[in-house]
């Protein structure tokens, strides 16, 4: 049927459905259960369903505008950056907080979502995640298990964690947390930092997470919430798009900030 709709659509368009796929809805495909479509000169992600996701909607958003209704090209309007551990002090520098709900329930099961997590031991520790992202974060574990060999000083951030797959919205806020969708998991929460915790406004960046932990998410396609102004030091979530280098110098040679 997906096919059908959209070979449908393609034909429609003509010449106009030839042109280049812009470079961060390539990525998007490249992740999530979306194909490029041209409709009428106008990029979309187009999920199964045939619900269009624009790519530009050609509005000028504010950061709290993204969150709530994004296009493609939103998620990638904050560029994710890896390497050393630094504070976060430019407001709303938040990246990867953008999310498409659509896109993420067409890939990671919608209303049948819970159906599609599996229980797995990450360090030992029993947790419930999206069986898609299971071999991603085995990876991690066995990074991690190796550095702790060699600096045992990481133990006391990994003998717990506190949480996996919830069905729940994001604190504060009626959008989806990534945890509904089993994509994310948080370590021990008394051993880390998050912004709605802070007493005193406005938001002081801070963080107890070390460097080896942060590193060996990252290169399993795991962002990390500490890389937030809002910031979320137990939250490690699977975003492979945003530490994609192909994706990454398509953000930031569009945006330069910072």
């Amino acid at each position: 049927m997906f096919a059908a709709v959209l070979a449908a659509l393609l034909a429609a368009e003509g010449d106009a459905a030839a042109t280049s796929v812009p470079g961060q809805l390539e990525c998007i495909a490249r992740t999530y259960n979306v194909k490029p479509a041209n409709i009428g000169g106008q990029w979309f992600a187009l999920l199964p369903d045939g619900k269009r996701i624009p790519f530009d909607d050609g509005k000028a958003k504010s950061f709290d505008e993204k969150l709530a209704s994004p296009d493609v090209e939103d998620l990638f309007s904050i560029p994710y950056r890896r390497g050393p551990i630094y504070g976060v002090r430019e407001e709303n520098d938040d990246p990867g907080r953008i999310r498409i709900e659509p896109i993420l329930a067409a890939t990671y099961g919608g209303d049948h979502v819970a159906a599609q997590q599996i229980r797995m031991r990450f360090l030992g520790l029993p947790v419930r995640v999206h069986r898609l992202i299971a071999s991603a974060l085995g990876r991690v574990a066995a990074r991690l298990e190796e550095a702790r060999k060699h600096d045992r000083s990481l133990d006391p951030f990994l003998h717990r964690l506190s949480g996996g797959f919830a069905e729940r919205k994001i604190a504060g806020t009626d959008r989806t947390s990534a945890h509904a969708f089993g994509i994310a998991i948080d370590l021990d929460k008394s051993m880390s930092d998050y912004w709605r915790w802070q007493k005193t406004k406005p938001i002081r960046w801070r963080n107890r997470i070390p460097q080896a932990i942060v590193d060996a998410f990252e290169a399993e396609g795991f962002i990390w919430g500490g890389r937030w102004y809002h910031y979320d030091t137990m939250h490690f979530e699977y975003r492979p798009e945003l530490l994609d280098d192909r994706c990454r110098v398509i953000a930031e040679s569009g945006n330069p900030r910072r």
